[in-house]
Parts: structure tokens; C-alpha cells; sequence
């Protein structure tokens, strides 16, 4: 096996940190970068889970459960249309809650 000589930046505090997580573990600093290039080689990828930022992440899962509840919102709407029951709905323009009937009128004596 022939060897090459890798030259790589990286901040100061990482290094010193692994350093001591491969000294306890027995390992050279070489060693361990070794091992972690051997398991990029054999799973051709990174050999543990890449994910997005977690804000990136919340902002999706966010967006995903507000859709969803907006459609199960409006799909229990049209069901209690259709049974002749009133709805409980909020005006955003007055900033009070309401019964809208069946019929189209509109109650807001629920405050």
C-alpha cells in the first residue's frame, strides 16, 4: 500500500477535541482521519446522517403541519356546512369570534 500525505485546515478547538476523543480511544490524530476515509471509501458517502440545519428543518415541518391543519380546518368546515350546523369562525378585519349559520348570517354575540 502505497501512502499520500493530506494537508486539510481546521479549527483549532476541533482538533484539540478529537485529538483527546482518539488518545482515549488509542488512536493518532492520522489514524482516526484514516478510519473516517476507509468508511467514506467502503460506503461511498459519509458514514453518518447529513441533516439541514435545524431551523431549516423546523421551518419545513412548520409549514408541512400548518398546511395540514389549514386542510383539515377547511374539510370540517364543508362537513358541518353540509350537516346545517353553525361554524365557529374569527374576523380578522372586526377582531372578534363569530357562529356563521348555514343560511350566511352571522352571529358575534360570542364574546
Amino acid at each position: 500500500m502505497s501512502e499520500a500525505r493530506l494537508n486539510v485546515r481546521v479549527d483549532e478547538n476541533t482538533k484539540k477535541q478529537a485529538e483527546i476523543i482518539f488518545q482515549r480511544l488509542g488512536f493518532t490524530m492520522s489514524a482516526g482521519i484514516n478510519i473516517f476515509l476507509s468508511r467514506v471509501a467502503a460506503t461511498q458517502g459519509i458514514p453518518f446522517p447529513l441533516q439541514l440545519d435545524s431551523q431549516e428543518t423546523l421551518g419545513e415541518k412548520a409549514l408541512a403541519f400548518e398546511k395540514s391543519a389549514i386542510g383539515a380546518a377547511r374539510a370540517r368546515i364543508v362537513k358541518q356546512k353540509e350537516n346545517a350546523v353553525p361554524i365557529a369562525l374569527f374576523d380578522a378585519v372586526q377582531m372578534k369570534p363569530y357562529l356563521e349559520y348555514p343560511d350566511g348570517r352571522k352571529d358575534y354575540s360570542l364574546d
